[in-house]
C-alpha cells in the first residue's frame, strides 16, 4: 500500500512531463486486433485504432470515461484505482489497448456518436455510458490526489460491476482537457531584498552604572614620564652634551694667516733652510 502510493508520488511530480499529452486506455471482452505500442502517440493513430475496433460495434454496452489532469501512474496505482485494476485484470476482458502518452485529447461525444453510427448501421442498439469525473488536483497533499482518485475508482467500479455481470462490454477511459497547463505556469524564484532590511535594535532602557568622580591631582591619575621617555631623554642630554664638547673643540682651533701664506709658509721656510 505504502509502496504503490510512493509510485503515485512519483507519477505526479512527472505528470506535466509533456503539457499536452494524457493517458489513453481501452479494454473490451471482445479482442482488440490492431492496437498500437504503449509509448508516446498522436491522438490521430489512437483514435484510428479506435475507430476500427468499435466500427463493428464489438459490444452491447460502452462506457466512456474522461477525468482531466489525469497521467498514466494514477491509473496505474493499485491503492488509487482498485477496481479499475481488477476490470484491466479480469478474464472476461479479451482485448486492452493502453497508450501512456497520446499527445491531443479524445472527443468522447464524437466516440460516442460513433458508436451509435455503428451499431445503427449493424442493426444494433448500443448501451452508452459517459462519466465526466472530478478534476485530479494538480496542488496540494499526495494524500489529496489518492483521496480523489479513490473515489473516482468507487463510481467506476460501480458501473464496471454492473457490466462485468452482463459479460458484454468496453471501455474507454482517457483525461480529457487539462484544467490547468504546465506551459502558463512560469516559476518566479522569491529572493529577500537585503538592500533594505533594517537591523534590530535593543531600544530598550539600559541601567547604566553610577560614575564616581576621581579626584585625585592630575599626575597621580596620569603617569606622563614613563621608563621609555625617561631613558630617552637621558641619551639625548648625552648626545647633546657630547656634541656641545665637539662644536667647542672644533671653534677653540686656531690657524693664523701666515700659514696661507707662500712666502711664510711652512713650504718657503723648508726651503730657506
Amino acid at each position: 500500500m505504502r509502496l504503490s502510493i510512493a509510485a503515485l508520488a512519483a507519477g505526479c511530480a512527472t505528470a506535466h512531463a509533456f503539457a499536452n499529452t494524457s493517458p489513453f486506455v481501452l479494454f473490451s471482452t471482445e479482442k482488440i486486433e490492431n492496437t498500437v505500442s504503449d509509448e508516446l502517440q498522436a491522438n490521430q493513430s489512437v483514435l484510428k485504432a479506435t475507430g476500427d475496433f468499435l466500427s463493428s460495434c464489438p459490444t452491447k454496452h460502452y462506457l466512456l470515461v474522461s477525468q482531466p489532469n489525469l497521467n498514466i501512474e494514477h491509473l496505474n496505482s493499485k491503492a488509487a484505482a482498485p477496481k479499475l485494476q481488477a476490470a484491466l485484470s479480469s478474464t472476461q476482458v479479451q482485448g486492452r489497448m493502453m497508450v501512456s502518452e497520446m499527445s491531443g485529447v479524445v472527443d468522447l461525444q464524437q466516440v460516442a456518436s460513433s458508436i451509435r453510427e455503428n451499431c445503427q448501421a449493424a442493426g444494433k442498439t448500443p448501451s452508452i455510458d459517459s462519466m465526466v469525473l472530478d478534476a485530479v488536483p494538480t496542488a496540494g497533499r499526495y494524500q489529496d490526489v489518492v483521496e480523489n482518485l479513490i473515489d473516482s475508482d468507487n463510481d467506476v467500479g460501480v458501473v464496471l460491476q454492473q457490466y462485468d455481470a452482463a459479460g458484454d462490454f468496453t471501455v474507454i477511459y482517457t483525461a480529457g482537457a487539462r484544467t490547468d497547463r504546465a506551459e502558463d505556469k512560469h516559476y518566479e524564484a522569491e529572493f529577500k531584498d537585503t538592500t533594505h532590511q533594517e537591523l534590530k535594535r535593543q531600544v530598550g532602557s539600559v541601567k547604566r552604572e553610577k560614575e564616581e568622580r576621581d579626584t585625585r591631582p592630575l599626575f597621580e591619575k596620569y603617569q606622563f614620564f614613563t621608563p621609555g621617555i625617561f631613558m630617552t631623554l637621558v641619551v639625548l642630554l648625552i648626545l647633546f652634551s657630547m656634541l656641545g664638547v665637539g662644536i667647542n673643540a672644533l671653534g677653540s682651533l686656531q690657524v693664523p694667516y701666515g700659514a696661507f701664506d707662500k712666502e711664510m709658509g711652512p713650504a718657503a721656510q723648508k726651503k730657506q733652510q
